[in-house]
């Protein structure tokens, strides 16, 4: 069989096609034929590698993963990150702190390769197009997390999403508004914040026009939610943006992961610093849910043939999409 696999960090030459033995189910596991697999900011991260954090490789990329189960012939995505389900924290629904949760290509293979062999409990079912569902299910549970789990959004909250065109930004700007909260993006470019528009953003502007646009959509109040994955560019910004009792939720830091707060703004202000990892398989199968029935949906960019990952890399890493990548399976 035919797997890209990451032998040692480095650039997109590092993504290279080996191949390995058939994976055999088990017990309680299934043979997946995959078909689709989107590219998220997380698979660079894990080939280029991160101080201090270690990769188990060599590792096969992607987390995204969408195909036909061998068994039935049923098409079917699978959950990108999941607990161990045998411990206390597992058993009381908070999958996402046990410490054996696991993210798909991240701390164990992914689905870059032509089949994959995953537990029964690891599948959802996929009623729309296989290249769309293999566009959200990682994005799709960190924003659901961040926005619902973590920072609970409620009908009528300003919130505001910091970098609205990402993979992140784009369906978080969908789960907020799915529970009623009127939403304003930050983008850099015309295009991408004409996507954020058309995905039901009320307001969408540059980082240096939300200085200002902020304080006149709220009458100075400030937001009562931003959610920022971005880090140093934006830290600073999104903690001025917050009402007083707001909450910040953050889930990255892609420009850097030194921040500072005056504390004194933070006790004055009463404000909520949170951090978000991934979610739960039960918020999984919620924000799914809303996939399925159309409330929420996925915006592709470019679908490309899975021998072309390595290009695929390199256009994650220009910014320049507006949109997810997402590779269909041709090896």
């Amino acid at each position: 069989m035919k797997t890209y696999r990451i032998d040692q960090h480095g650039g997109p030459e590092v993504l290279r096609i080996v191949d390995v033995e058939e994976p055999i189910p088990g017990p309680d596991e299934v043979l997946v034929n995959v078909t689709h697999v989107g590219l998220n900011h997380l698979d660079v991260w894990v080939r280029r590698g991160v101080d201090s954090h270690p990769f188990p490789l060599p590792l096969v990329p992607g987390s995204d993963v969408v195909g036909i189960r061998e068994d039935t012939g049923d098409r079917v995505a699978l959950h990108p990150g999941f607990g161990c389900l045998k411990c206390e924290i597992c058993k009381h629904g908070r999958h996402d702190l046990c410490r054996h949760y696991q993210i798909r290509g991240e701390s164990i293979n992914g689905g870059m390769a032509q089949r994959v062999v995953v537990p029964k409990t690891h599948l959802m079912p996929c009623p729309i197009e296989p290249a769309k569902a293999a566009a959200m299910p990682l994005s799709l549970l960190t924003a659901w997390h961040m926005l619902v789990g973590r920072a609970r959004v409620r009908p009528g909250q300003k919130v505001l999403i910091q970098a609205g065109a990402s993979g992140v930004g784009s369906l978080a700007i969908q789960v907020a508004k799915l529970h009623g909260a009127e939403v304003a993006v930050t983008a850099s470019t015309e295009r991408k914040r004409e996507r954020c528009m058309e995905l039901g953003a009320d307001h969408a502007w540059t980082y240096e026009e939300a200085k200002t646009e902020v304080r006149s959509w709220t009458q100075k109040r400030g937001v009562d939610i931003v959610m920022d994955h971005v880090g140093e560019a934006t830290w600073k910004q999104s903690v001025r943006a917050l009402a007083r009792g707001g909450t910040l939720v953050t889930c990255g830091a892609t420009t850097g992961h030194q921040a500072n707060i005056d504390l004194r703004v933070l006790f004055f202000k009463q404000l909520n610093l949170l951090g978000s990892t991934m979610g739960t398989m039960d918020e999984m199968q919620e924000a799914w849910a809303a996939v399925t029935t159309g409330a929420i949906r996925p915006v592709v960019d470019k679908i490309m043939p899975m021998t072309e990952l390595a290009k695929a890399h390199t256009m994650l890493e220009s910014r320049a999409l507006a949109g997810k990548v997402v590779m269909e399976q041709n090896l």
